[in-house]
């Protein structure tokens, strides 16, 4: 009966644990997001390579007529607002200039 009250305990910590730190993980990745304007400061100064590093892969990709390409990105700035860009790169594919779009 020991041992049975025993694996009840662990497997109730175990969900009371669960439950205790999946707030704070979530809380620990927000606070990992890449700063808004570390990456404003980086555009005409990354390659396509240098911004994945460093922000991740856009959430959006777009060839334009002229053979360069449009990457849109999202962000969680603060606790919930979204903000949103499009950074266009030139045909050597270095970062060139960004805009501010609007979150989907």
């Amino acid at each position: 009966m020991h041992a049975l009250y025993r694996q009840f305990t662990i497997r109730h910590l175990s969900r009371g644990t669960f439950f205790l730190l999946f707030p704070l993980l979530l809380l620990s990745a927000c606070t990992h997001q890449p700063r808004v304007e570390e990456f404003e400061a980086g555009i005409g100064q990354l390659s396509q390579d240098e911004l994945t590093r460093r922000f991740g892969y856009p959430q959006r990709l777009k060839r334009l007529s002229t053979g360069a390409e449009a990457w849109e990105y999202e962000f969680l700035a603060g606790q919930s607002r979204c903000v949103g860009y499009r950074v266009y790169f030139d045909t050597e594919l270095r970062s060139q200039k960004w805009e501010s779009i609007a979150c989907r």
